[in-house]
């Protein structure tokens, strides 16, 4: 079966970042997310180079969610010359201008540091391994700034779930909940009129069909061609982990030892889910008095979000956001909004938990808390989720014996422990079972977002419980769908 359009993967395709993927239909050319390549510096050196689209000539822009992997490069349009609308859900919207203005600065900051030097940076060391000087940084490239994103952001049109847009010359767009963060979702385009109608779905990253905190992801009832992202294709999630359980037993030791924990996470959905799990460590009684301080401007919005929007919450929170509670507050939660207050919170001596960006412990405010805290036997680091290869948290994690922050190099004193459970990604089963809820079986499946064993891994248990073919794209090479 085709529908006579196809589909290049500019990003995503074998890999996980850098989200790009151009639909081209009979009568339209629709560009389903823009995000940032992410990982080492070439990787982002490939950030600088615009894919071969002609951005003049599409009618519209989708973004699925305000990850930067997904919609980071948005603010280099204007420059690329195009002039249409850009569409994301409500909640998005509402994020998206932080989420670029933030990246503009961060730009800027990197542009003008290693340019004269002075730029931070952080590297964990093995037993025996030498301390060395500061890393070669390739030069830092500013892709925008705060005029690009203005300019980017009178294009966004914000669209509520499950109500239909007409975006391009006989296609329309509804986006549905992916479950994923807040405001993330599905795009279901409706592509063509009358008997020849067809659905195209683009998943986005889909999050786990059982969340403590978010809403399950939609399954629609029929598509005919579905783009399905695979970033945890290969993994499956233990059912008996209990995340509260651990979460818990880090508390009371904290608590008992008057001892700072450090919890590098992501601003957007890791953060949430923790100060909705640490809330119901208080309700249950287990939080001993322990304050606990969110460091990241963007993680509190993140918070207010679900709460302007709680049709993304579990249906039980839903319910009672809506009757007026606040299940993602709790007495000794602490928002820090200003850079002073953060370092204020370095100064800790009686204990407490600081949440702060980034999750990879590779920038952000949580390198600084390090740098003061990382040779304290009071201290304690807690890393959950997948951490890349040879980065500062993946060294931490396996045994590292001294940290150098900009040179300065400490004993690593602190202890770590992982929390698992708190991933924001649809696992190989929640795939599976997202597939398998189909009304009708799709009539395509192309398989994106993910590492080519992940991508592999999917496809055969597709085939295998589901009887689904599936289609692993390379990248800019056209698939006919």
């Amino acid at each position: 079966m085709t529908i006579g359009a196809t589909l290049e993967f500019h990003g995503a395709a074998g890999e996980v970042t850098g989200s790009c993927t151009l639909l081209r239909t009979k009568k339209a050319r629709i560009l389903v997310d823009f995000g940032m390549f992410q990982g080492t510096p070439a990787d982002e050196a490939r950030n600088a180079v615009a894919p071969e689209i002609d951005f003049r000539s599409l009618d519209a822009v989708i973004v699925t969610h305000a990850h930067i992997d997904h919609c980071g490069r948005l603010a280099m349009l204007p420059e690329l010359g195009f002039r249409g609308r850009i569409y994301c859900t409500t909640a998005t919207h509402e994020l998206l201008g932080r989420v670029l203005r933030s990246s503009a600065r961060l730009q800027r900051a990197r542009f003008y540091e290693r340019a004269d030097g002075s730029a931070p940076w952080a590297r964990a060391l093995m037993p025996g391994e030498e301390a060395g000087g500061p890393p070669e940084f390739p030069p830092a490239h500013r892709l925008f700034d705060t005029p690009e994103v203005r300019d980017t952001m009178d294009m966004i049109e914000g669209v509520p779930l499950d109500r239909e847009v007409k975006i391009a010359p006989l296609v329309s767009l509804v986006f549905r909940n992916a479950g994923h963060i807040p405001g993330a979702a599905s795009a279901e385009l409706t592509v063509g009129a009358g008997a020849d109608k067809k659905i195209v779905l683009f998943s986005g990253d889909l999050g786990p069909e059982r969340s403590a905190l978010l809403a399950p992801p939609h399954r629609p009832a029929r598509a005919d061609v579905v783009v399905v992202e695979s970033t945890n294709g290969e993994r499956r999630r233990d059912a008996n982990l209990d995340p509260e359980t651990t979460l818990a037993a880090i508390v009371a030791d904290a608590a008992r030892r008057k001892a700072k924990v450090i919890v590098p996470c992501f601003a957007l959905g890791r953060a949430q889910l923790l100060v909705y799990r640490l809330a119901r460590l208080h309700a249950r009684g287990l939080m001993h008095g322990l304050n606990v301080y969110v460091d990241s401007p963007m993680a509190v919005h993140g918070i207010e979000s679900l709460y302007r929007h709680p049709e993304y919450l579990a249906p039980e929170l839903t319910a009672a956001v809506r009757s007026g509670g606040a299940p993602l507050w709790f007495p000794e939660l602490h928002y820090v909004l200003s850079k002073r207050e953060s370092m204020a919170i370095d100064r800790m001596v009686h204990g407490g938990i600081i949440l702060a960006g980034s999750g990879f412990m590779d920038a952000g405010p949580v390198l600084r808390h390090l740098s003061e805290s990382i040779d304290r036997e009071d201290c304690v680091i807690v890393l959950s989720g997948y951490q890349p290869e040879g980065g500062f948290a993946w060294r931490i994690q396996r045994g590292a014996d001294r940290a150098q922050f900009s040179g300065k190099t400490l004993p690593v004193r602190a202890s770590s422990v992982r929390v698992e459970g708190l991933s924001g990604h649809a696992d190989q089963d929640d795939l599976v079972k997202w597939f398998a809820g189909f009304g009708e079986k799709p009539g395509r499946v192309v398989i994106n977002h993910g590492v080519d064993t992940a991508r592999a891994a999917l496809a055969a248990r597709l085939k295998t419980e589901l009887g689904i073919e599936s289609t692993l794209p390379a990248r800019a090479v056209p698939v006919e769908i």
